[in-house]
């Protein structure tokens, strides 16, 4: 406790110079600061240029490399507005994928026509894997003939292409000629589209019968070939078979039976059926026909 004389004594606050603090926090940090930074973000300027050059290098290797381009030799003569996934091509690292890739897009002269043996071997070999790709190898049939390609479509034990007795499509079949028409589109030979059923007798009280449904499933099938990019003037027919060419003959109940054929028609085969309607078969008579009305005969007259 202090006493009333301690009271009267002066009080001494003594400070401490900050001068060395200051000292140690001076300014000369923040120029060694800049300089570094300065000298980073020059570092990131130069990888940003270089970057897109080497993306674009390992880019075009990786086209070049794919065997799933359209187009051929000169590739990237053109540019085109349609964008195509290369889902095929070989995945490269610390690269993004580009989301498009532009390339010149497959003309009318791109369509090829398959003729000789060894070309429609390589078509059939190509339906072969598009059966594979969409889970329809017990479907699709595929067998060169002379006339050119014969591509079957057909019922298997779990799933038919039609509901029984009418031409309602089953979703898998839909998706199988959607594939078939994006492939056919590429080919420039003209089809012939058939439809056939098993020997089961059909007949409603309009006489709606196997001829009619096997018109009505062709009718479909080409539908939806057409829907999905074959061009129309591709097909030269459509026909109903019905019961008549059954692939087993030794069972004409057998489900086998039940098909959509496709005719990929080699250019002789073509020019044979076009004669078969040309002038040279049948001739048009431009002038007029006379109806002639039947004589009817006196009713007592013997007969």
């Amino acid at each position: 406790m202090r006493t009333r004389e301690d009271k009267h004594d002066p009080i001494i606050v003594k400070r401490r110079s900050k001068r060395g603090h200051n000292e140690d926090h001076s300014g000369a940090w923040k120029v060694a600061f800049a300089d570094f930074a300065l000298a980073m973000m020059a570092l990131f300027m130069v990888l940003w240029v270089i970057q897109p050059q080497a993306d674009a290098e390992r880019i075009a290797k990786v086209v070049l490399a794919s065997t799933v381009i359209e187009g051929g030799a000169g590739v990237f003569d053109e540019v085109s507005r349609v964008p195509v996934a290369f889902d095929s091509a070989p995945e490269f690292d610390a690269v993004p994928r580009p989301q498009e890739v532009r390339f010149n897009a497959p003309r009318s002269g791109d369509v090829q026509r398959y003729d000789s043996e060894p070309e429609l071997q390589a078509l059939a070999k190509l339906m072969a894997l598009l059966a594979e790709r969409t889970d329809a190898m017990a479907n699709l049939e595929v067998h060169v003939v002379p006339q050119g390609l014969r591509i079957l479509i057909k019922d298997d034990d779990k799933r038919f292409m039609f509901e029984r007795g009418s031409a309602t499509l089953d979703p898998h079949f839909r998706t199988l000629l959607t594939a078939l028409a994006q492939e056919l589109a590429k080919v420039q030979n003209k089809l012939i589209v058939s439809g056939h059923t098993d020997a089961a007798p059909y007949r409603d009280s309009r006489g709606y019968d196997n001829w009619n449904l096997s018109g009505e499933r062709a009718l479909q099938a080409r539908s939806v070939l057409v829907n999905a990019g074959l061009p129309a003037h591709g097909i030269l027919q459509v026909s109903a078979q019905a019961d008549v060419m059954p692939l087993r003959p030794e069972e004409p109940l057998s489900g086998a039976n039940r098909r959509i054929e496709l005719l990929v028609l080699t250019e002789q085969a073509e020019t044979l059926y076009r004669q078969l309607f040309s002038e040279n078969f049948a001739r048009y008579s431009p002038g007029a026909v006379d109806y002639v009305q039947p004589v009817t005969e006196p009713a007592d007259k013997p007969r």
